[in-house]
């Protein structure tokens, strides 16, 4: 199928990789089903934007941070 080492070698390392990525996402989808009740769909660019108060922007940003940090300053 292949002519040369070069393109061989770089298949080969492609299928290791698949090899090991796919169990994992598969894995990881089965475990991560069930643990957490539903709640409201992700928006990974806006995250909490939407919680900021447009009135009260530094009050907002504030608590905010307290919810998100808290739990790591505390540990």
């Amino acid at each position: 199928i292949f002519t040369s080492g070069t393109a061989m070698d770089l298949f080969i390392v492609l299928v290791i990789c698949l090899s090991c990525l796919i169990p994992f996402f598969l894995w990881n989808h089965n475990h991560a089903k069930g643990k957490l009740p539903p709640g409201p769909t992700p928006l990974p660019i806006i995250g909490n934007i939407l919680q900021i108060n447009t009135k009260n922007v530094s009050k907002s940003l504030s608590k905010v941070s307290m919810i998100t940090f808290l739990p790591i300053v505390c540990s």
